[in-house]
């Protein structure tokens, strides 16, 4: 059994502003102050320096000269960019599942989409972003290729966050039963089906959180929500 690493501050202080960004209480544009954070965590300045510099390795936090740092707000196309490796990695994972027709990877599957259905129905928004996400890792986990695995986990990690933070609360590029469809497409293996709801279901969650992003940067201010009635 391999021994679990103890978290260390860096990794708490990353995972507490990751977390606060995909519930929304950081919103893109807020300012994130070392000397708060520290305290906040009860950290030194130089785990915060450090904590940060990761978010914004991954994308999630800017840094600007006089300014320090503050969470993104994505360009069109970083996101554009990011669902396009997601397009071109994905078209190749259904392509080996349809080969592969694995009866006990699909009941997995459909197991999950009984979570999503609770989620959805409960407007858990949160728990909702997170197992979308976690439909598409599944997909990569049943291939049995940790380094794919590792890498894409990355991937669909940021998709997420910017779904939990652009898109709306409606999902309805994750809805219409395309997970559903896309199980049934695997099952059958029709490879030609499965690429292309892959494509349209990608695209469809891509351009929704393109379009929030550009309300969100049509005179946009981060604490807006607070007098939104």
């Amino acid at each position: 059994m391999t021994e679990k690493k103890p978290e260390t501050t860096v990794d708490r202080v990353y995972q507490g502003v990751y977390e606060a960004i995909s519930k929304r209480s950081l919103r893109p544009g807020m300012k994130l102050g070392e000397a708060s954070l520290a305290e906040l965590f009860n950290v030194s300045r130089t785990s915060v320096r450090a904590a940060l510099k990761q978010l914004e390795a991954d994308g999630l936090v800017t840094t600007e000269p006089n300014k320090g740092a503050s969470v993104s707000l994505p360009s069109d196309e970083e996101i554009r960019s990011l669902f396009e490796t997601r397009r071109l990695v994905e078209i190749g994972i259904v392509t080996e599942l349809c080969r592969r027709k694995d009866s006990a990877v699909m009941q997995d599957l459909r197991d999950h989409l009984l979570l999503e259905d609770e989620a959805h129905e409960a407007g858990d928004h949160e728990r909702l972003i997170h197992l979308l996400g976690e439909f598409h890792i599944k997909l990569a986990r049943s291939l049995n290729n940790p380094v794919l695995l590792d890498w894409f986990q990355k991937l669909i990690s940021r998709a997420s966050l910017y779904a939990a933070a652009l898109d709306d609360d409606s999902h309805e590029a994750c809805r219409d039963d395309e997970h559903l469809r896309l199980i049934e497409y695997i099952e059958a293996g029709n490879q030609s089906a499965a690429i292309e709801l892959t494509c349209i279901h990608l695209d469809g969650i891509q351009k929704a959180i393109l379009d929030v992003a550009a309300k969100l940067k049509t005179g946009y201010h981060p604490l807006k929500h607070l007098i939104e009635v």
